[in-house]
């Protein structure tokens, strides 16, 4: 599993609302491309805008269908400026049987049956444990009568997006961190799971942990020497460091 790390403070540069949720959704891309399952964000108190990077991440990887469920919130006032993910879990309305769907349970039978909306007028019977307001996955078995059951993914499906400090990101396995201190790396053999730390437009993650007085040792990279730019932007050092991982990992299972 790859996951990524980014401060709570990864939109200091911008003051335009819809700038920022535009930004957040080219971090939500490059996640997507690159078959990023985990985003965590950590806490800066210089500044911490987690449940606006939170919120907006959270709604550009929700299939459209499912959206209506969101509550509305003024972190997602220009959700319009988000680009689409275009995931495997974001199907068209149109069902064909035997493919997966993202679903969410809309209600619970008195005899337990969870009622699932996957994105058509009927909702779908399932056998399931799941909550109500919970996202659930299904293959569809058929479409007239509606029948579905749970089921899990082979693909890529998605990112899912969660808070924390980064002294508990940086106790984690194989953790990497992005900055222009560090060497060239050689990659070679790269395991399944990887956290790769960045840190924010002003401040590299190693200012950041100085700030925070943390100290750590471990894997560092510096991906993109020789920059021909003062700063790499955060969204920038995101798709340059996945897309060198990405044909690594693809080098190593040809």
């Amino acid at each position: 599993m790859i996951s990524i790390a980014i401060p709570s403070s990864a939109l200091i540069n911008e003051n335009d609302p819809k700038i920022k949720t535009f930004k957040i959704g080219l971090i939500a891309r490059a996640c997507a491309i690159f078959r990023v399952e985990e985003i965590i964000i950590y806490r800066d108190p210089r500044l911490n805008e987690s449940n606006l990077i939170k919120d907006v991440l959270e709604y550009a990887e929700t299939p459209q269908y499912l959206r209506k469920y969101i509550p509305l919130k003024q972190t997602l006032r220009y959700a319009g400026v988000i680009p689409p993910l275009k995931i495997p879990s974001h199907k068209p309305k149109r069902l064909k049987v035997g493919e997966l769907r993202e679903g969410i349970v809309v209600r619970v039978g008195p005899d337990g049956t969870r009622w699932v909306d996957i994105g058509v007028k009927a909702l779908a019977p399932l056998k399931s444990k799941a909550k109500r307001g919970a996202r659930v996955t299904v293959r569809v078995c058929s479409k007239n009568p509606l029948v579905v059951e749970e089921a899990k993914p082979e693909e890529y499906w998605g990112y899912r997006v969660k808070l924390d400090e980064l002294k508990n990101v940086l106790r984690r396995r194989n953790v990497i961190i992005t900055s222009r201190r560090c060497d060239v790396p050689k990659i070679g053999k790269i395991g399944d799971d990887i956290t790769l730390v960045f840190g924010s437009p002003e401040e590299g993650v190693f200012e950041i942990m100085e700030r925070l007085g943390i100290e750590w040792e471990g894997e560092c990279w510096n991906i993109i020497p020789m920059q021909g730019v003062e700063t790499v932007r955060l969204e920038e050092a995101i798709f340059a460091t996945l897309s060198i991982l990405n044909y690594v990992r693809w080098l190593n299972e040809v």
